[in-house]
């Protein structure tokens, strides 16, 4: 085994845990083998063809474009159904049965019976929007959310008795989580409920395809059936309609099928909705008439309590002093909580060094610093548009013409690079895209940037004006 390959594959592992779910990771990813056939192909060895096919459907162009990014060779892949035992695992090979068989898209034994049930549940996930990590039991419970949590959990345990249920506070404090928690906790405990998830920015997506084509029933049908079907529907963000005529009339027709129908539907945002400026009397009124419960920032003892289950999820041996110089500092959210947690154990990782007080007290500074002035996506797109002579529109669409493309793929790259956002979170922003086809914007741009004098000076003008605008 090429020990340098191994190297590359396993922080190409680091970046597939961050941009998939983790019962997905867990499931497809973590169970593969590679080997280096050449310099330029690679073989992934999988456990059945269940999981080959599985791969190459869903998650082949990603670690295509992880692998390239790190190493900037252009792969070709083949795969190879083959068990892999682990090294130093002891196993009786006359207890071990492989059985061929199918279950819809499960594998079963002899008798039909599901062999890995949990996939049932991750497909359900996937198809729903979850995140399967967004949990009750790893959601800590502080002073700042310990209403919210209760409320949100009685919501679970009675489904359409509470309508709705609204969700509001600042950025990064766990909105999401709880939100998705109540879908998980449904799924866990009754697959066959219809929850879906989605944001704000996703229903104006969709309703915008409808409106641009309003000769197609079937699409319109298909709108009405995604959102006014489910028995739990979770919607993001839910300020984003404000100010939109149309979508709120649809969002005021959908509420109300779904409440008459007995649903339950659970909203987030950053303010309660009477402080939401554009939005109809009709819909505050709505949003107002179930329970409505605010998450405030962290204070100390939860914040250190943030970064012990996270350090106990991840594995990390990490010196409790370190963590509480890293609650006593970052105050604002947990989301900046994370990013100093990621950093440290990155360095730790990557560098084989100790953490010092220094390196620490860095680590915390440039997330905090990056944090106090970031950028939006928003603000990214309005600059590149401007740069090259473009509507922001154009950067959202499904134009493909190479003067749309490029400086798209550009803006995506800033969105990374300059704003620290992720693959999916980017992607979602530039018109629902895929987060491999981000990664590939992201890894085709970055190449020319460390290459061509040119597109590097161009990069770092946009960067100027964005340093101004921000």
């Amino acid at each position: 085994m090429d020990e340098n390959f191994m190297n590359v594959w396993a922080k190409a592992l680091d970046i597939l845990k961050d941009e998939m779910s983790q019962i997905a990771f867990k499931t497809y990813i973590e169970v593969i083998v590679p080997r280096l056939v050449d310099k330029n192909t690679v073989c992934l060895l999988c456990p059945s063809s269940y999981y080959i096919d599985t791969v190459k459907t869903r998650y082949l162009e990603l670690i295509r474009n992880t692998l390239n990014y790190l190493t900037s060779v252009d792969y070709k892949i083949t795969f190879e159904e083959k068990v892999v035992v682990p090294e130093n695992e002891e196993t009786n090979l006359e207890d071990v049965e492989i059985v061929r068989g199918h279950y819809g898209d499960i594998e079963v034994n002899e008798d039909g019976e599901k062999l890995n049930p949990i996939l049932d549940k991750e497909k359900i996930r996937e198809k729903a929007g979850l995140n399967a990590r967004y949990t009750f039991d790893n959601f800590i419970i502080g002073n700042n959310n310990r209403f919210a949590r209760a409320t949100a959990y009685a919501v679970y345990e009675n489904l359409g008795l509470t309508n709705p249920l609204y969700i509001y506070g600042g950025v990064g404090l766990g909105k999401t989580h709880l939100m998705q928690a109540i879908g998980n906790a449904v799924i866990d405990e009754d697959p066959s409920k219809k929850v879906f998830y989605c944001t704000g920015e996703l229903f104006v997506n969709e309703l915008i395809k409808v409106m641009l084509n309003p000769k197609n029933a079937d699409l319109s049908e298909q709108f009405k059936k995604k959102f006014r079907n489910s028995d739990l529907l979770l919607i993001d963000d839910v300020q984003i309609i404000a100010g939109k005529d149309k979508c709120q009339e649809e969002f005021f027709h959908t509420f109300n099928a779904l409440c008459e129908s007995g649903k339950q539907i659970v909203l987030t945002s950053e303010r309660p909705p009477k402080e939401i400026n554009g939005l109809e009397d009709r819909l505050k009124t709505r949003f107002s008439m179930g329970v409505s419960v605010d998450i405030q920032t962290p204070d100390y003892e939860t914040r250190l309590a943030i970064l012990k289950k996270k350090a106990e999820e991840e594995r990390y041996l990490i010196d409790d002093q370190i963590l509480i110089k890293v609650a006593t500092k970052v105050k604002s959210n947990v989301r900046e909580l994370e990013g100093v947690f990621n950093k440290l154990m990155a360095y730790t990782k990557f560098t084989n060094n100790p953490l010092t007080d220094p390196v620490v007290d860095n680590i915390i500074e440039s997330i905090l610093v990056k944090n106090s002035n970031v950028l939006s996506s928003t603000l990214v797109m309005q600059v590149v548009a401007k740069f090259f002579n473009l509507k922001v529109s154009d950067l959202t669409s499904d134009k493909r013409s190479t003067t749309i493309a490029y400086p798209r793929q550009i803006a995506m790259y800033l969105c990374r690079e300059v704003a620290d956002m992720s693959f999916p979170a980017i992607g979602k922003d530039f018109g629902g895209r895929d987060h491999s086809t981000v990664l590939h914007a992201y890894s085709k741009i970055k190449l020319e940037y460390d290459n061509n004098p040119d597109t590097k000076d161009m990069i770092d003008d946009i960067k100027k004006t964005l340093e101004r605008e921000s």
